[in-house]
């Protein structure tokens, strides 16, 4: 069990560790090189100076970096956004000043089944030994490993966990109907003025709407989304938050109008709400049709829309088809590992000989594909709980595995099926989430297998290598169904690996332009990075490195709006902190840059390039580009992370 370590609260730049960014990103990023930066005066400073923005400003505008991801399924997209990083320090400092104004507003409804309820006060270095938590927030009776959310969560980090829970059965005996039905186009339907309407009323928040928690949260959402007062962006902690506040007060405003309807909760019908999708129970049509229409109308009052289309009706016994699917996925999963150990034996001795990998994997790939024919399931629904569920026992193997001193060929067949499984399973769900999920796992298994004898560990090598360059490959020839964010990730996955194995560079300049050429979202950081992050300076890759510095100059010379986009601010210091570009190109770029950067007035930007250019070209601002376990500590920080689903 972990030491308890204190959150320092009187750090108001904490939030930026947990609230401002969305889940899904490429498995480089994250916040914790740039609240270094950010907590340092004279680094801050300079990215002041040389941006010419005025990070105490409210008044500023800022264009957040918006792009698509895959819902899942079908081949939908989400569209997701990061936040300008002074934007980001704007929500430091509205916590600091409204955090326990965000918990009273978020504990107004007893029928939302994920809300803030206190800030976090401890973290802990592992999660606590016996905890069920595996990944999420951090909830009110399990602790996380670091701060993953600014506040504890009420009552469920994930909706399933909602599904197995005695208030699920309860309400199942009670009622022997449930309807599920969702927000349409929840948050870019959402009018910011109207957390004005949820804090107070519609009347006093149109009278005085500065100066106040409201008026403050409106014009936050405001900042982060280019000034837009229709719709909040998408990802974020912080966006959730102030849609829940919102959604609270619809709630109670449902609950009052039922109640004038002679319809009473407990009674006649109950509800619970996860985010913006709702659950209803009700034992008569009569009733049903009556909290429709009373919900559209209470959200209608905030200009909201249900979705209709997406309604469903369950009848008692409330299993759906998704439960029933990973019922029969763990049927299978517990008869494949059991074929692991004799006599349903786990001792090491009683590991089962395998010479066969490929036949056992195609056995098991095929056991699991029949377990979902006859569930009306994507892979999506059920990817999550099938790497949860393999990795689990893979990691349990691969400790017991450790305690014998020679490993046979037999101990490694088994991990090439499990790879084989693994793969096929992310080959169908190739969201960020199951990437992340695969490249933990392979991190997680080269660390646990270093010891092994070099010819196993090149078996090893070459499965993975082959099985990434292949799904590189399918993303090269489909390219127009897929998006490029998602497939970046299987490019870092490689880097893992040892030198000798690397892709062509051919090979590298015909993925980097397929992304380019059918990519519908705004990737170009993300390209850019990931490739550079890949080639380095090893050889071999002189063209490519030439092609992504040429790149780079028309980006940054040629850029309409400059620092107040997300993308150039962050991609600019990023690119001058790139170790793997000479110095002297890179301070030329600032030199280049100065001359067309103006201050908010229109002023030329006026910094001392030979003072500040110490501290942009010789500090990672975002990427972590000098250090060498940035890929291991970005891993280990994101799976305490909360992803929307």
């Amino acid at each position: 069990m972990s030491d308890i370590i204190k959150v320092d609260t009187n750090d108001k730049l904490r939030t930026l560790l947990t609230d401002v960014l969305p889940y899904e990103l490429p498995l480089w990023f994250s916040n914790f090189t740039m609240y270094q930066r950010f907590s340092t005066p004279a680094h801050a400073n300079a990215y002041k100076a040389i941006s010419a923005l005025d990070f105490e400003s409210k008044t500023g505008v800022y264009i957040p970096l918006d792009y698509l991801v895959c819902r899942g399924g079908k081949n939908t997209s989400r569209a997701i956004s990061i936040m300008h990083p002074v934007a980001q320090l704007k929500v430091c400092d509205f916590y600091n000043e409204y955090d326990d104004l965000i918990e009273y507003y978020c504990t107004k409804s007893k029928y939302s089944l994920r809300h803030p309820y206190r800030k976090s006060t401890n973290f802990y270095g592992k999660t606590q030994e016996g905890s069920k938590l595996t990944d999420g927030v951090e909830s009110a009776d399990e602790e996380r490993i670091v701060s993953s959310s600014y506040f504890k969560y009420k009552k469920y980090p994930f909706l399933y966990r909602f599904f197995e829970s005695y208030e699920y059965h309860k309400l199942e005996k009670q009622f022997h109907s449930m309807l599920q039905v969702d927000v349409s186009k929840c948050f870019p339907s959402i009018y910011t003025h109207s957390i004005g309407w949820a804090v107070k009323n519609k009347r006093l928040a149109k009278a005085k709407s500065k100066g106040s928690f409201d008026g403050e949260f409106d014009s936050l959402m405001q900042l982060t989304n280019y000034r837009e007062t229709n719709g909040i962006i998408v990802g974020p902690e912080v966006s959730r938050i102030f849609a829940e506040i919102i959604l609270q007060k619809i709630d109670l405003n449902l609950v009052e109008k039922m109640s004038q309807k002679n319809r009473h909760i407990s009674k006649d019908y109950d509800f619970r709400r996860y985010v913006d999708d709702y659950f209803v129970f009700f034992r008569s049509e009569e009733v049903k049709t009556v909290f429709i229409k009373a919900l559209k109308s209470c959200l209608l009052e905030y200009k909201m829309y249900l979705n209709e289309a997406k309604t469903t009706i369950a009848s008692r016994p409330f299993a759906t088809e998704i439960s029933l699917a990973k019922h029969a996925l763990s049927h299978a999963i517990g008869e494949y590992y059991s074929s692991r150990y004799n006599e349903k034996d786990t001792d090491l001795e009683s590991i089962a000989q395998l010479t066969k990998p490929s036949s056992k994997a195609n056995k098991t790939i095929s056991e699991i594909k029949m377990a979902l024919a006859n569930h009306k399931v994507e892979y999506s629904s059920i990817s999550n709980y099938l790497f949860s569920a393999i990795t689990k026992r893979m990691l349990m193997y691969l400790s017991k595995v450790a305690e014998i001193d020679t490993k046979e060929e037999f101990h490694l067949n088994w991990l090439l099926v499990d790879l084989d499984v693994l793969f096929f399973v992310h080959a169908m769900d190739i969201r960020i989430r199951p990437t992340d999920r695969l490249a933990r796992l392979i991190h997680d298994l080269l660390e646990r297998t270093s010891d092994w004898s070099e010819s196993h560990k090149e078996i090893i090598h070459n499965k993975i290598f082959n099985h990434v360059k292949q799904a590189i490959n399918i993303v090269i020839n489909h390219a127009n169904d897929m998006i490029g964010l998602e497939t970046l990730n299987l490019l870092t996955i490689l880097t893992m690996l040892p030198s000798k194995y690397q892709l062509p560079e051919n090979k590298l300049k015909e993925y980097f332009g397929s992304l380019e050429k059918h990519s519908e979202t705004n990737d170009f950081y993300f390209r850019w990075i990931t490739f550079m992050l890949y080639i380095k300076k090893k050889p071999g890759y002189e063209q490519l490195r030439d092609d992504l510095v040429k790149a780079a100059d028309d980006y940054l010379l040629k850029s309409d709006d400059m620092f107040i986009a997300s993308e150039y601010f962050m991609f600019y210091f990023d690119y001058l902190a790139c170790p793997y570009i000479d110095g002297a190109v890179r301070k030329n770029m600032i030199e280049n840059v100065k001359k067309i950067t103006f201050d908010s007035k229109q002023n030329p930007v006026q910094f001392n390039v030979d003072t500040q250019s110490r501290i942009a070209l010789n500090e990672d601002f975002i990427v972590s580009w000098r250090d060498p376990e940035y890929l291991k500590n970005s891993l280990e920080k994101k799976e305490y992370i909360f992803s929307y689903n």
